[in-house]
């Protein structure tokens, strides 16, 4: 059975735990520091042996006893993470506030308690007010540079609502203060996405946005890996597309070109920012006049990733243009169709693989057992889900399109596990969450609390949305995470795997 991170990040928010060696308890030597106690909790946390949760106990124990809020603050987390005693973690906590009342306890309390306050109603201006007004109680020269992402956070969300309200320039005023900071590439990127085509001045943001696209390169190209792996680094990809439309905006086609055709060519026209990038290209292209150029982009789109709509209209108008009114372009079209199929069987026939899938027995939304047995003869699309994975929700119109396309093959089934959700209330939002949306999705509930028992423990998986697809016989062929938003080519690619899987 692999092992799950306990740390979150992003969709990726599970414990991890390895089988520990050293039968010792770190927090309990002065010398060890932070990251090593860290370190041994991560490989005590979830091995599923009485031994390693005695232990995990002790670090738990020792690092209650510890002066330092840091300590005491992982002190709870274990509690109410791996040890399941939410009173132990509470009184901690509230020990914590007690003796350490300027603290980032407190002072993320605050925040939060500012957050829930406001509500989103409020105007961007009087939320300003109150962010002020914090910061003034919990300044951020109090606390070390490596505990100041609270205040980026603020303001971000101060964006947000500017952004809402059509204020433009107290967004960019907003955004320039974020310079220098870890949010500064991922603000300026998910801001303008955010924009109106009304309030999308590509003149107005193209300082903010060349000084994002440059950090954010910098950062991505970086030989430090601290900087490799920051927030501006991994948000490099999704500017990059965003100051090249606005290179395009400033007639400057070359710049813009070479940023985008490099992108689209280091993922093989693929990839999260493959549809951007490839209209943002066409768009240069045709703009400077090589029409040719700018449907070859299309095409080379289409046969990698399906028949995004919007590429597909741009591409139907070049067509006519290079081949003549008479140019049959859906015949062209099935053509592309067929190339993509071709490439995805090449793919994903080398990418087979034969384990045989663990068992689980779990509950569905009626409350009644379902068992991976009780599709023998089947294949099953497991998708391990949560309602709070933003990529998972991202990749749901995709997936109801692929469960309404086969709801009437008898040789397959989809289930939609349910995992890693702390909330009590999980299966009410959940029912909240399928009504809402209209999903004709088979969920099922799996172990929340003892992660050592849950069936996404037992598949290895160790970030959402995450895929399996077991074939008739009860073998993994096929299990990957990540997200797509393009529904052609997320149907198209289990097309693929269930064809592949059902020959066995």
């Amino acid at each position: 059975m692999k092992n799950i991170k306990w740390i979150a990040l992003a969709c990726s928010a599970v414990l991890y735990f390895q089988q520990a060696n050293a039968q010792e308890v770190v927090s309990a030597k002065d010398s060890a520091s932070y990251e090593e106690i860290v370190a041994q909790i991560n490989k005590l946390a979830s091995s599923g042996t009485e031994e390693d949760k005695a232990l995990l106990k002790q670090e738990a124990e020792a690092l209650a006893l510890k002066k330092d809020e840091d300590q005491l603050t992982l002190a709870a987390s274990i509690y109410e993470r791996a040890l399941d005693d939410t009173e132990k973690a509470t009184a901690i906590r509230a020990a914590i506030e007690s003796q350490y009342p300027q603290g980032k306890t407190v002072r993320n309390k605050s925040y939060s308690e500012m957050l829930k306050e406001a509500g989103e109603d409020i105007s961007a201006a009087d939320f300003e007010q109150r962010y002020v007004a914090w910061t003034k109680q919990y300044p951020a020269a109090n606390y070390a540079e490596k505990d100041h992402s609270i205040y980026h956070s603020a303001l971000f969300n101060l964006v947000n609502r500017y952004v809402k309200e059509s204020n433009m320039p107290k967004t960019r005023e907003i955004l320039s203060q974020l310079k220098g900071t870890d949010f500064y590439v991922p603000a300026v990127a998910t801001t303008f996405d955010k924009l109106t085509d009304a309030d999308k001045d590509y003149a107005a943001f193209a300082p903010l946005l060349k000084d994002a696209y440059t950090v954010g390169k910098a950062a991505s190209e970086s030989e430090d890996p601290k900087q490799k792996q920051s927030n501006n680094a991994n948000y490099y990809a999704a500017v990059a597309p965003i100051y090249a439309a606005a290179l395009t905006e400033e007639k400057n086609y070359d710049e813009a070109i070479e940023i985008t055709q490099s992108s689209l060519e280091e993922s093989h026209f693929g990839g999260y920012y493959a549809l951007k990038n490839a209209k943002v290209l066409g768009n240069a292209y045709a703009q400077k006049g090589e029409k040719e150029k700018a449907l070859e982009t299309y095409e080379k789109f289409i046969a990698a990733n399906g028949k995004d709509s919007t590429i597909v209209a741009q591409a139907q108008v070049l067509y006519k243009d290079v081949h003549g009114d008479k140019a049959d372009f859906q015949a062209h079209l099935a053509d592309l169709d067929k190339q993509m199929t071709e490439a995805y069987f090449a793919k994903y026939e080398k990418e087979m693989k034969k384990e045989e899938a663990p068992a689980f027995t779990l509950v569905n939304r009626d409350g009644k057992e379902v068992s991976l047995s009780d599709f023998k003869g089947k294949v099953v699309v497991l998708d391990f889900w949560a309602t709070w994975c933003g990529p998972c929700i991202v990749s749901f119109p995709g997936m109801q399109a692929a469960v309404t396309k086969y709801a009437n093959d008898d040789e397959v089934e989809f289930l939609f596990i349910d995992t890693w959700q702390r909330e009590e209330n999980y299966k009410e939002l959940v029912d909240e969450f399928i009504a809402k949306n209209n999903y004709s999705f088979h969920v099922l509930f799996d172990e929340m609390k003892d992660r050592s028992k849950a069936t996404v423990t037992a598949y290895g998986i160790q970030g959402i949305p995450a895929k399996v697809i077991i074939d008739k016989e009860g073998f993994i062929r096929f299990q990957n995470s990540g997200s797509e938003s393009n529904v052609d080519k997320l149907v198209k690619e289990l097309d693929t795997k269930i064809t592949l899987a059902k020959r066995g």
